[in-house]
């Protein structure tokens, strides 16, 4: 048996918005190189060596792992909001749609396995990367959306005090998922409207919640 590896690793877990819908397959392969090349500056400008990442492709988005990185203690965040600014400014100069995207962004951290993929080259297995894409699942374009174990890490930090909004979401196999999505309407580049889908999620669960207790009264009464 393999000697096993394990890593404390942030996670920024994003992929395009509606990647081929009305656009040229040249238009995709433009807006993959303006991600991937966003994604690389912000890591050299945030001084990330190679040696504390790892990127994965994802088709149509990319996951980044940071490895063993505690300071700053919300490195994860600030890759986020680092790569929502550089595409929010990529948009605002090109002129062609097919050529401006969005993407949706889930943060997550875990203690989970370095391993050795097929072509030998690094990778990482466990329950904090496949969670940190389900997290990414309940955003909408520009938004960031964080786990709970990154959520408890922050929210009692100044900085993040007030601008989480949390979330009850339900994903494969009918799992209960919690999920708090960053809110800042000082931040152009971030979207804080409430996502549609989740919205309409909690008014059921609240509608449900007050018939129960209107049947509730009414048995008691």
């Amino acid at each position: 048996m393999a000697q096993i590896k394990t890593v404390l690793a942030k996670y920024v877990f994003l992929d395009i918005i509606s990647y081929s819908y009305k656009r040229t397959v040249e238009a995709q392969t433009d807006i993959i190189a303006v991600m991937n090349d966003i994604v690389r500056k912000t890591l050299k400008n945030l001084k990330i060596p190679d040696t504390k990442r790892i990127l994965l492709p994802t088709g149509d988005g990319i996951c980044i792992a940071l490895l063993n990185i505690n300071e700053p203690y919300d490195i994860h965040l600030e890759v986020a909001l680092s790569i929502l600014k550089g595409i929010y400014e990529h948009n605002n100069s090109e002129e062609d749609p097919m050529r401006q995207f969005n993407v949706r962004i889930g943060v997550n951290e875990n203690t989970d396995n370095q391993v050795i993929d097929v072509n030998g080259n690094n990778n990482i297995a466990g329950a904090g990367i496949n969670e940190a894409q389900r997290i990414m699942d309940q955003g909408e374009k520009a938004m960031i959306f964080v786990g709970r174990t990154v959520h408890s890490h922050l929210a009692q930090r100044e900085k993040y005090q007030g601008k989480f909004r949390k979330y009850d979401a339900v994903i494969k196999h009918n799992l209960k998922l919690e999920v708090y999505q960053l809110i800042d309407s000082e931040l152009l580049y971030l979207n804080s409207d409430q996502p549609k889908a989740l919205e309409d999620f909690m008014d059921k669960i609240k509608s449900h919640k007050e018939k129960f207790q209107k049947r509730l009264l009414f048995k008691n009464n």
